[in-house]
């Protein structure tokens, strides 16, 4: 045996240290995060492989430091080991300019506030030896440049140059990490490039979490992230607080590159945490991952950061603490008591010829010519057939052209419906003067048929064709329900129309208001799960929907989305997977940790159809024999779906866990069996639909992500 040379040693910790594009980037950010930079510019030119510039406005380099700068190992950080347990600062080994002078050519230029606006650039060579020391201009702070990276390092360059675009993007990644967690702190990227330059990241100094993170994965997203919070002592001092996306598919994505978790505001992965929030997530949006920037705060005497060299790898001591302590904070963002709905605001006029009740014309009043519609083209506005406030039923009468001649013979052809839906309210509620509403008028000539056109329910449209009935079997019926409905409307025409603005900002407990955060709340409805219980149902509306009411406010619930998401919750608490027995046990090589759990699991294991045996004789990771696996009709599961239910068993013990195969054919087994859309209910059925939702532990959306219920209408005062 023989000692190694210096230089061959510091060449191969150098290559640990310094491993790709990401990590050369990434110790020089850190290190102009550490002198409390409020401007960090990270500047590659193409990509990287030409040069790597990272400028920052921190406090600088002292002169006294110049000559042990990149010496390896020497560091301002920590004195002693026993410092690591106080270290708030990202480096502390004393080995990140020392590497990437043995990988790339370094140059430094520096400026301290004495000394500016006068600066000094150095000059290392491979050793981390300072060989050249110029006097140039330079405000304070410094400026680090690499160039020739891994031009020593042949089979590491020839990677570089071949897979340039995903080492970018990685960094990119990696870029957004420090962008989002740096408070007060204006973090850019820019990569030049022969056809130009472009801007990848870019934070602002005075903005909030939620704000930098939105400048990362785009502001649309905003309407879509809930905070989520968390702070116990009981819990060992943890502290969780940031922002998630919502369980529904227009929030997700569909991989999980936007996620980003810190601990003791550092970068780092720890895979059990990712696990258990991507798999909270995924119950409830199955086909989507979150977007996530969460920080974990704990006490520093209970994490060890020093794993591997670039320190994203931690060891938490109280790591089933910690999370047990998200799960709950999971819990109350992804597992709601409560719901909001917007407030919807229909009207619908129709535009139609006069009609005539009782041989007399009608005439409507107070109505404003709107699109055209005046008396030259003969065009009417008319009341429709509605039973439901909100639920309007648009038929359109038989029209003859002036010059035209009827005939006791000839069949007119329907006029179309013009339809209109007026703009949502804006955000800010105001006053406005009352508005006049069209007298209703009811047409009674007599046709060969009648179309029913639209169908107007909230903001959903519904456009049905080749619906054809008689009008002379339905006009009797829609004579009582006009006699009916007349003196209702008549009665609260000028106190709706006058009140309409002013109702939704009351309710909320807001006048008029400049806060668009304040007038939002004020035309919204929160929904407690429990409120299910108490809605009464009106009735069924296209043989899919039931429309229920709670207060003044109407509902509409999708009876099948409603009904399937009863019916998987059920299978998935009480579902008991048969097994098919294995002609030879298989022996199953798992980790101690895993083999440990499997154990302790047994029969949550059985359950899911998995039957195991403990051999004692064997050694540890090897003492698991799998005699049997679950089958559902003709779907055979694996041992890959073994090594899932235990990897949620490692994160949430208490839960029952399903694989992620057996969680899509609960969904489409209760799919299958649950009320359909075109079934007519009774109203015992639909009142148990509804009410079943109050059960539920996440009632707002079906197994698939199709919300079970939305907003439907305000009833007038």
């Amino acid at each position: 045996m023989q000692a190694i040379d210096a230089a061959t040693v510091h060449r191969l910790c150098a290559g640990q240290v310094i491993v790709d594009l990401a990590t050369s980037v990434k110790e020089l950010l850190e290190n102009s995060l550490d002198a409390q930079a409020t401007h960090v510019e990270v500047k590659l030119k193409d990509s990287g492989l030409t040069s790597i510039t990272i400028t920052d406005n921190g406090h600088g380099i002292d002169t006294s430091s110049f000559s042990t700068l990149c010496r390896k190992h020497w560091t301002s950080k920590i004195s002693r080991f026993e410092d690591l347990e106080h270290v708030s600062t990202f480096g502390f080994r004393g080995e990140a300019l020392s590497s990437l002078c043995s990988v790339a050519q370094v140059t430094i230029t520096t400026a301290t506030r004495d000394s500016a606006p006068m600066g000094t650039e150095l000059e290392y060579n491979m050793s981390g030896e300072l060989t050249k020391q110029t006097q140039v201009a330079r405000e304070r702070g410094t400026t680090v440049r690499l160039t020739q990276l891994f031009a020593k390092w042949p089979v590491r360059h020839q990677d570089l140059k071949k897979n340039i675009r995903r080492e970018y993007l990685r960094l990119v990644s990696l870029v957004e990490q420090y962008a989002i967690i740096s408070d007060n702190v204006r973090v850019s990227l820019i990569n030049q490039t022969r056809t130009g330059t472009t801007t990848h990241v870019r934070t602002v100094v005075q903005s909030d979490r939620l704000t930098r993170l939105l400048s990362v994965i785009g502001a649309s997203l905003r309407p879509h992230m809930a905070r989520i919070q968390h702070e116990s002592t009981q819990d060992g001092d943890v502290k969780i607080d940031g922002y998630i996306s919502q369980p529904i598919p227009e929030a997700g994505r569909s991989g999980s590159d936007k996620q980003y978790l810190s601990v003791n505001n550092r970068p780092c992965d720890v895979p059990h945490i990712k696990r258990l929030i991507n798999e909270t997530y995924r119950a409830y949006c199955p086909a989507k991952y979150p977007v996530f920037a969460i920080s974990i705060t704990l006490n520093a005497q209970t994490i060890d950061v020093n794993l591997t060299p670039d320190k994203r790898t931690i060891l938490i001591r109280h790591e089933a603490v910690v999370l047990d302590a998200l799960r709950k904070a999971l819990g109350r963002v992804l597992e709601p008591e409560e719901s909001v709905f917007s407030v919807n605001r229909v009207q619908t006029q129709i535009v139609a010829p006069s009609e005539t009740v009782g041989g007399s014309p009608v005439q409507p009043q107070n109505v404003a010519p709107e699109h055209g519609d005046n008396a030259e083209t003969g065009k009417r506005t008319v009341t429709v057939e509605t039973s439901v406030p909100g639920v309007i039923r648009c038929f359109a009468d038989d029209r003859t052209e002036p010059s035209r001649k009827r005939t006791a013979n000839s069949v007119p052809e329907p006029h179309p419906v013009h339809s209109k839906k007026l703009k949502d309210p804006p955000a800010q509620p105001t006053v406005s003067a009352p508005r006049t509403r069209p007298t209703p008028a009811l047409p009674t000539q007599p046709t060969a048929s009648k179309k029913l056109q639209t169908m107007v329910i909230g903001n959903c449209r519904n456009r049905i064709q080749n619906d054809l009935c008689s009008w002379s079997q339905t006009r009797t019926r829609m004579q009582r329900k006009h006699a009916r409905h007349m003196a209702r409307l008549e009665e609260s025409q000028d106190r709706s129309m006058h009140s309409e603005d002013i109702a939704d900002a009351e309710r909320g407990g807001v006048q008029n208001t400049d806060d668009p955060e304040q007038a939002s709340r004020a035309l919204s409805r929160l929904i407690h799960k429990t409120d299910f219980a108490r809605m009464s149902v009106i009735g069924q509306f296209n043989h899919g929907f039931i429309v229920a009411r709670q207060s003044s406010d109407l509902y509409i619930v999708d009876q099948h989305a409603a009904d399937e998401k009863h019916n998987f919750e059920h299978l998935q608490r009480r579902a008991i997977i048969s097994s098919q027995p294995l002609i030879q046990p298989t022996r199953l090589e798992l980790s101690i940790v895993d083999e440990a759990v499997a154990i302790e699991h047994q029969s949550t294991l059985e359950r899911n159809g998995f039957r195991i045996q403990v051999d004692d004789t064997q050694s540890p990771g090897h003492k698991v024999l799998l005699l049997s696996q679950p089958v559902i009709g003709q779907t055979v599961f694996s041992q890959q779906d073994f090594m899932e239910l235990v990897g949620k068993l490692c994160v949430c013990p208490e839960a029952m866990p399903r694989c992620e195969r057996a969680r899509k054919m609960f969904a489409s087994r209760a799919c299958r069996m649950s009320i359909m859309v075109g079934d007519p209910l009774s109203v015992a059925q639909m009142s148990s639909v509804v009410n079943n939702l109050s059960q539920l532990d996440h009632p707002w959306n079906c197994p698939h992500g199709r919300p079970t219920m939305r907003h439907l209408y305000r009833l007038p005062l």
